[in-house]
């Protein structure tokens, strides 16, 4: 028996929603079922595309059906005539943090994902896919991540450091030169102002060096 086999069906379909395999519903990504499968449930080519399918059906029994509580959602995904439907209710609420009878709204991202994603846990016993797999999904279904806002990522804050340095290293400069046309009297303070120049001058590299480390962990996390 290999490994691929011992697997949950969802997973190796790349399903992992179990959508049954209906012909003329033409999903984007899916592929012929494999000669080796029992042919009832939809095959993939990615798990991003199957992740896609099930938000898309979702949001149709949603929009359709009316189907606006946990409760009403799982008792037509999951039917007690094949399932334990208020098990999987009462587990999906649990895991999601959402009342089981609690009004839904499907195209909201922090609403969707988590019934999703409990919903996974319960086809397949296990959740194997990752926070950019299953929002790259849910974005390919229409439904978009709250936005964040780039005023607060790490990458523009070290940038905001580095430039806030280099105007102020900028404008101290003005200040010598102005200094040097001045009154010698008040020549005495350019040796301090030299020593805030260096000063910001070192915040500006911090600056950097913070965008510089954002980026890597962004990228070793798999952000784009």
């Amino acid at each position: 028996m290999t490994a691929q086999t011992m697997l949950p069906r969802g997973i190796p379909n790349n399903n992992p929603l179990n959508i049954r395999l209906v012909p003329d519903n033409r999903w984007q990504g899916r592929v012929p079922p494999r000669l080796n499968s029992d042919g009832a449930f939809e095959q993939f080519e990615d798990p991003i595309m199957g992740l896609r399918a099930a938000a898309v059906l979702l949001i149709a029994h949603y929009d359709r059906r009316h189907l606006d509580t946990i409760r009403k959602l799982v008792q037509v995904w999951a039917p007690p005539s094949e399932n334990d439907t208020e098990a999987y209710a009462r587990f999906v609420a649990r895991a999601s943090g959402i009342g089981i009878d609690e009004p839904l709204d499907l195209h909201d991202h922090k609403c969707l994902k988590p019934i999703r994603t409990a919903m996974i846990r319960v086809e397949n016993g296990r959740q194997p896919y990752t926070e950019a797999q299953i929002d790259a999904a849910l974005v390919r279904a229409g439904v978009m991540p709250p936005e964040r806002s780039l005023q607060q990522t790490r990458t523009v804050k070290g940038g905001k450091v580095a430039a806030a340095g280099t105007i102020a290293a900028g404008a101290i400069g003005a200040v010598q030169e102005t200094v040097g046309q001045t009154q010698d009297a008040i020549v005495g303070l350019v040796p301090y102002l030299d020593a805030a120049k260096w000063a910001l001058l070192a915040i500006t590299l911090i600056g950097i060096g913070v965008m510089l480390w954002a980026r890597i962990d962004d990228r070793r996390k798999g952000l784009r």
